[in-house]
């Protein structure tokens, strides 16, 4: 893979980018690429103050960019459900799911609205929900994309079958990471899945590496760390890229979790298709929300919308 920047993206224009916790960091910057190459954007977090600072902050560089926010209360499945009908409501089409919420862990254990622990609810329930309910959108849409923000930590992850919610033992670092494989091995599911029907829908992780932020020393950031905007590239590349395949992972391939993006292999526990099939199931039951992908292998070519390309599931 050639470097890859921002120049590379292409027109977006007639575009639909929903983004999950789109107003600051990586986050926001996927928002203003994506809006300055023609996207319409929604940007969908918690905080309506932080939500309206990030669409005055893209307006002011781009007066003329489509970008709009929602709020929706990722801790909480009836408000995520509430969003998701109003978005079915307003729009016929999304072409790019991106779910970039990246909720890190608290020192003692949180729940969320239905008394789930929070990291898991937040990281993975709530992109589990989302995509699910908005997925006959993305079926609508000509190149659907479904972007997963995972991270390097889901290689220290271990599915708990016996306990997600951490009701017995919590551990902050057990807790991200967990849901972070949750994240890597649902993604991979999904792409399999689809490989099974003759929908147009790429599902594909991303890791971003690691990000400057203003908590951290002036040192750690110049050694470990990379601008918001350089960041964004593996998700960009992924959302964008005819090269980004689904089911695949990407990165930074630099030292220290920077550079330009590049195909990285995932833990070996996020290849079970036993535990993903598992994981889907427990999704299903915990969050009360099903989600069965519609077979269209029998429907004739002139009644489909875009084509498929024959990829080999890793």
């Amino acid at each position: 893979m050639n470097k890859w920047t921002t120049d590379n993206m292409g027109s977006q224009i007639g575009r639909t980018a929903l983004i999950t916790g789109g107003t600051s960091g990586v986050g926001l910057e996927v928002a203003r690429e994506l809006a300055r190459h023609g996207a319409r954007v929604i940007i969908c977090a918690e905080d309506v103050t932080e939500g309206e600072k990030a669409i005055a902050n893209i307006h002011s560089g781009m007066k003329g960019a489509f970008v709009s926010y929602e709020q929706v209360d990722f801790a909480d499945l009836n408000s995520i459900k509430y969003f998701c009908e109003k978005v079915k409501v307003e729009y016929e089409e999304i072409h790019l799911l991106i779910n970039d919420l990246d909720v890190h862990p608290s020192p003692k254990r949180i729940k969320s609205a239905q008394g789930h622990e929070l990291v898991f609810a937040k990281n993975y329930f709530a992109h589990f929900s989302i995509t699910a309910q908005l997925f006959s959108l993305l079926e609508n849409a000509s190149d659907g994309r479904i972007i997963f923000q995972s991270a390097v930590e889901h290689k220290f992850g271990v599915l708990d079958f016996f306990d997600l919610d951490a009701t017995l033992f919590y551990d902050p670092q057990k807790a991200y990471s967990q849901s972070k494989l949750a994240v890597q091995i649902f993604a991979r599911e999904l792409d399999r899945r689809l490989r099974l029907t003759n929908l147009h829908i790429k599902s594909i992780p991303v890791h971003v590496g690691g990000v400057h932020t203003p908590v951290l020393s002036k040192l750690i950031n110049y050694a470990f760390g990379q601008s918001p905007g350089q960041a964004a590239l593996s998700t960009l590349f992924a959302a964008t890229s005819i090269d980004a395949q689904s089911g695949h992972y990407y990165g930074p391939d630099g030292f220290a979790g920077r550079g330009i993006p590049h195909e990285v292999d995932c833990a070996e526990q996020a290849k079970s298709i036993y535990t993903a099939e598992r994981l889907w199931d427990v999704s299903e039951t915990m969050t009360g929300i099903e989600f069965t992908l519609r077979d269209m292998s029998n429907v004739l070519p002139f009644q489909m919308r875009g084509s498929i390309r024959p990829e080999t599931f890793i």
